[in-house]
């Protein structure tokens, strides 16, 4: 049969189709017959657009770069990009290698793609091959080094070579500076002694402790994008260099403590940055979670250990209860339920049986069953996972605002360093009082305070958010110009507890108590918040588990606690019973059927419970002006449930894991989008959204793929999260008119010869503590 393609995606459908009586044409999944409606709703025109630019994107994805039909593809991470202008830096580097077709890197998520040849290129060696001008690239699975002793070590011997040479020029330099004698008298040559011992100090604190400023600076020249790291190199460089002209022509008033200054207060600010992103591993840590690395195989009818990549197909695999699926693969003996929600997001457990596929990743809760692996060895969570690195490692990051203002900034300070030094020379001023002016210029142009505005404000919104559990991974949250417009939650998990609970219990406190005497010796998901009702301590003999319910003798009856069908073929139910059971799964509950003698005598009914404070925070995120999507693989029918109670702008049912992230691209037409959710499933879409942020009982790949991070089940943390961010965004912007004001006031002074060097280092250092002192301020996160 001819596979269909998907009217809105293109990707290939299921067998069969999803469809609609309202939609002509054929679609993949749930998700994205949504979607189509919604473009349906748009006016004609821009709806087509929109559509024609999905599919010309797609197009164009894959006429780039033709690759050999033999390539490999793999992903690395990378430590010290700071900037977009990395990103092309780091693709240089890799196409440089041999037998590397090409590469996309990420600042966004500090991350590489290589596309290679296998045959030529030694995947273990391109590490530490690629490892080179302060970058540091590692394999995915590895965690990152944050051990800070190389950048304590460069400040502490900068710092003890900066407090010397200032304490030299107190002595020695600046009483001649201002006209009053020294405190110590000295001659001449002793004075350019102890100059000359400052210069030496300054190269250590320049070459040294500046190497990660200079480093930038030539990166950024090496691809021709100016930024930040550039326009400070430029002035702490001018600065040296003229006072090593001035030495070396026996000349005592030099400005290496203009270049010391600015060194070190650029480092302590990148530093201190540093340290409150390192604060976030501590938690991320906790949030480790093992891949399933080894199966139990059937060798010649021997179980054997065997790791997963060695797995073959036919091989037979032994799961027992408890334990994660390590690979796809078909149930061919035994009988037991499967906890999905990791992978599917579906927050009810799954019978399976013979014939059954199951998923790596899902946790087998009852029996043991026997999976054979199929013609092609797969696992869904890696492909999770490969999938969640391939967005990630080809989206590229925003350049820092600073970054943005140095790409012009730059050349027009160079140029003003010309124009002041031509100036002075014309009006016959001799070289050096032109050289001394256009210094100054190049001096307080030196944007120390616009170095220090992002960092010290993110480094604030870090730490704020850290004070409530909530872990910003990349500063690149902070730095996106526009407001977050819609929030999609995926529900089971984040809007829901995402664990079974007991909703209702029933009419009869007999049956109840029954039921939860039963259920102690069950191991089914559902038995769990039953068992926990259970005070009646009587013995239960002839105990029997199937998996679609439980039986056995207490006080001489038989009682039977299941499935309302399964226990149908043995008791009677009545039909108002019968419309308890239908409306408790029109409400995407389960309900539970007890009974003896010939009769059920109560329905239970057990669910994944929406968190109480659900609706008002969907309310809230409503009234800031943001559009709330909710995103399920419940029914249709418990869709409306969930439409009744939280009121949500969109809502999503039927939802597969692989379409989530086509939902999200498709919201994004409406603005800037955010994604929650805390599942395996979620992680593409989290890796998708323009802000992903992993919630509550999450796990390893979710939090790996989100750029926010919140290990708390309090849903009142993410309005809190936003308000960080706004207010993070809100204190960059302070600092950069903090700075701008300073450059506006003393450039036109330094081009008018009005201050020297040694003033302009002090107005410098003085626009430096002003930004300082507003990002230290403390951002007074409620979390109401």
């Amino acid at each position: 049969m001819k596979a269909e393609h998907c009217m809105l995606c293109e990707l290939e459908t299921p067998n069969p189709p999803i469809t609609d009586d309202d939609v002509d044409g054929v679609f993949c999944c749930s998700g994205c017959l949504r979607v189509y409606k919604l473009l349906q709703n748009m006016e004609g025109e821009q709806a087509e657009q929109l559509r024609r630019q999905t599919i010309q994107k797609r197009r164009n994805e894959q006429g780039q770069d033709i690759l050999p039909e033999d390539f490999e593809e793999a992903f690395f991470k990378v430590n010290g990009m700071h900037c977009s202008t990395c990103e092309s830096f780091i693709e240089t580097l890799a196409d440089r290698e041999e037998g590397i077709y090409k590469s996309e890197a990420s600042y966004a998520s500090e991350m590489i793609k290589v596309y290679y040849d296998a045959a030529t290129l030694d995947l273990d060696e391109l590490p530490d091959r690629l490892s080179k001008y302060g970058y540091k690239v590692r394999n995915t699975d590895s965690r990152a080094d944050e051990n800070q002793q190389n950048e304590i070590v460069r400040l502490i011997i900068g710092g003890f070579f900066g407090i010397i040479g200032l304490l030299l020029y107190i002595l020695f330099l600046y009483p001649n500076y201002i006209g009053y004698e020294d405190f110590i008298p000295v001659t001449n040559i002793e004075r350019l002694f102890f100059v000359s011992n400052i210069a030496v100090m300054t190269t250590f604190v320049l070459l040294y402790t500046g190497y990660p400023i200079l480093r930038g600076a030539w990166v950024s020249l090496s691809v021709l994008k100016p930024n930040m790291d550039l326009l400070i190199s430029i002035a702490a460089v001018s600065a040296y260099l003229y006072s090593v002209g001035a030495m070396l022509i026996g000349s005592a008033e030099v400005y290496f403590d203009v270049t010391m200054a600015i060194v070190l207060v650029v480092s302590i600010g990148n530093y201190y940055e540093k340290r409150i992103k390192a604060g976030k591993q501590d938690l991320l840590d906790e949030l480790a979670e093992k891949r399933i690395k080894q199966a139990r195989v059937f060798h010649n009818g021997q179980l054997k250990e065997t790791a997963v990549e060695d797995l073959t197909p036919g091989d037979r695999v032994l799961v027992k209860a408890g334990e994660r699926i390590p690979i796809d693969g078909t149930v061919v003996d035994g009988a037991g339920v499967v906890n999905e929600a990791l992978m599917t997001g579906e927050s009810m457990p799954v019978s399976k049986n013979e014939g059954d596929r199951v998923l790596s990743g899902t946790i087998l809760t009852q029996n043991t069953l026997t999976i054979e692996i199929d013609e092609t060895v797969q696992s869904t969570i890696d492909n999770l996972m490969r999938a969640m690195w391939d967005i990630q490692s080809t989206r590229p990051g925003q350049q820092r605002l600073a970054d943005r203002i140095a790409a012009w900034f730059v050349p027009a300070v160079i140029l003003l360093g010309m124009i002041t030094f031509g100036y002075h020379m014309f009006i016959g001023e001799g070289a050096t009082e032109s050289m001394l002016s256009s210094l100054a210029v190049l001096i307080v142009s030196c944007p120390c305070a616009l170095g220090l505005a992002t960092p010290l404000a993110i480094a604030s919104g870090i730490r704020s958010g850290l004070k409530h559990e909530i872990i910003f991974k990349t500063a690149a949250v902070f730095e996106e110009q526009s407001k977050t417009a819609t929030v999609a939650f995926d529900k089971t998990g984040t809007l829901t507890t995402g664990t079974m609970q007991l909703l209702d219990e029933g009419n009869d406190e007999q049956a109840l108590g029954y039921a939860a005497q039963l259920e102690q010796y069950a191991s089914h998901p559902i038995a769990e918040p039953i068992a926990g009702y259970g005070s009646n301590q009587n013995s239960v003999d002839d105990f029997s588990s199937q998996s679609r319910g439980v039986s056995g003798q207490i006080d001489g009856k038989h009682i039977w606690v299941g499935q309302p069908e399964w226990i149908s073929n043995q008791l009677q139910i009545t039909e108002t019973q019968w419309q308890k059971i239908n409306f408790s799964r029109n409400e995407g509950n389960v309900p539970v059927a007890v009974g003896w003698d010939n009769r059920v005598r109560s329905i239970l009914v057990v669910g994944d419970q929406m968190r109480k404070e659900a609706p008002d925070i969907i309310k809230e995120l409503q009234s800031d002006g943001k559009k709330v999507a909710i995103i399920t693989g419940d029914s249709r029918q418990a869709g409306n449930a969930i439409q009744k109670k939280l009121h949500p702008d969109f809502l999503f049912t039927e939802t597969r894991p692989d379409s989530k992230s086509n939902i999200i691209n498709q919201l994004r037409k409406f603005g800037r989008i955010a994604m929650i959710g805390d599942g395996s499933n979620d992680a593409p879409a989290l890796a998708q959204a323009d802000l992903g942020i992993a919630f509550g009982n999450l796990t390893a790949i979710a939090a790996d793929s989100a750029h926010v991070v919140i290990p708390r089940d309090r849903l009142k943390l993410i309005p809190v999260t936003f308000k960080t961010i706004q207010l993070t965004k809100n204190r960059i912007r302070q600092n950069l008119g903090w700075a701008f004001l300073y450059n506006i006031i003393t450039i036109p002074l330094a081009i008018a010869g009005a201050i020297n060097p040694l003033f302009a280092a002090v107005a410098m250092a003085t626009s430096s503590l002003l930004v300082v002192g507003n990002s230290s301020r403390d951002m007074r996160l409620i979390a109401r």
